[in-house]
């Protein structure tokens, strides 16, 4: 199962970097872009996961879903990183997430512009291209961090960009990939050594998640060391445990008394 996964994301991929002509509207905000590449390739996902496994419930970012505690579900993000795709930037991911009595059990994340396929199989380990990979042991000091600045709700941007201040005069350098798939998995191979965003979907980080957990690396919330995968949520990463909690308690002390309007 876990090869014809990584196999249907890589033919995704395939109808990501083939673009062709598409159509571009937005989702609410002028920052948030849906592509008809997306729907089509969410549509050829959906088709294709649920034959590998008839039955499994399919939540995708643009077609959404109904869980109802169904054993497997599968949740996918058909480009994360769509405005980099409009832009033709060149960093974007297809990521699926295989749910498992609701906790991440397979995750593939596939970066077709620099054929790079992560995934990971719980209990198993994590792999870039068929190689083990893990976090790195980066000191703070050496660590670059991934960081946005809430782009799709800019009430949320002022204290990001206050983390960002803080963390930078800890830390070797700051990035900002526009695709938190990529970044995650980055961090899961060792290439980025910290992450936070205040506001994520569940197809946005739940195969990313399994990846980091497999490679030995730490996520979960401002406010928690577990996920939620139903519903939106900050996420805090690292390399280390120090690192995590430095990232999730300067998180914390700042967001802990912003209010947004």
């Amino acid at each position: 199962m876990l090869n014809s996964i990584i196999g249907i994301a890589e033919r995704a991929g395939k109808m990501i970097l083939e673009r062709g002509d598409f159509v571009v509207t937005d989702k609410g905000s002028t920052s948030n872009y849906v592509s008809s590449v997306d729907i089509a390739v969410e549509a050829f996902l959906k088709r294709e996961l649920t034959c590998v496994l008839p039955g499994a419930v399919f939540l995708g970012e643009e077609s959404g879903g109904i869980f109802n505690n169904e054993e497997y579900v599968f949740i996918v993000d058909p480009i994360d990183g769509t405005a980099n795709f409009v832009h033709n930037i060149g960093i974007s991911a297809v990521s699926v997430a295989l749910m498992k009595n609701a906790a991440p059990y397979i995750g593939v994340i596939h970066y077709p512009y620099l054929g790079r396929t992560f995934w990971a199989q719980k209990g198993t380990g994590a792999f870039l291209n068929g190689k083990r990979i893990h976090v790195s042991d980066r000191a703070t000091e050496k660590s670059i961090l991934s960081i946005a600045m809430s782009v799709y709700d800019k009430r949320y941007s002022k204290p990001c960009f206050e983390l960002a201040e803080k963390m930078l005069c800890d830390c070797e350098d700051i990035r900002r990939l526009g695709s938190a798939a990529i970044e995650l998995a980055n961090l899961g191979a060792g290439f980025e050594d910290m992450f936070f965003e205040a506001r994520l979907f569940p197809w946005d980080y739940a195969a990313a998640s399994l990846i980091i957990k497999e490679a030995g690396g730490y996520i979960g919330t401002i406010y928690s060391d577990e996920l939620p995968y139903f519903e939106p949520s900050s996420v805090v990463a690292a390399n280390t445990k120090h690192n995590y909690r430095l990232l999730q308690s300067r998180a914390y002390e700042i967001f802990n008394v912003f209010k947004p309007e």
